[in-house]
């Protein structure tokens, strides 16, 4: 339970530090006719923000998971010596 709860706070908590922190200039490709009318539009993604979102949400899980490890240990050990 505590894995599935780490992947899904690090999701959430990656993709809100991913969409302040990172800055996503992509690209934006226009397909012009032949009179100079946009006839398509195209955007692409960035796959270095891709993949250092990833790497954030990625991050933040572990850390969730490794901070929520330590305080159930503390909680463990205190009841234990007390």
């Amino acid at each position: 339970m505590k894995v599935w709860f780490s992947l899904l706070g690090g999701l959430v908590i990656g993709i809100i530090l991913s969409y302040f922190f990172l800055d996503y200039n992509g690209w934006t490709i226009h397909h012009m006719g032949e009179n100079g009318e946009v006839v398509k539009t195209i955007n692409e993604l960035d796959f270095n923000l891709i993949t250092n979102g990833f790497l954030i949400v990625v991050g933040v899980s572990f850390l969730i998971y490794v901070v929520w490890t330590l305080i159930e240990r503390r909680k463990s050990d205190k009841s234990f010596f007390n």
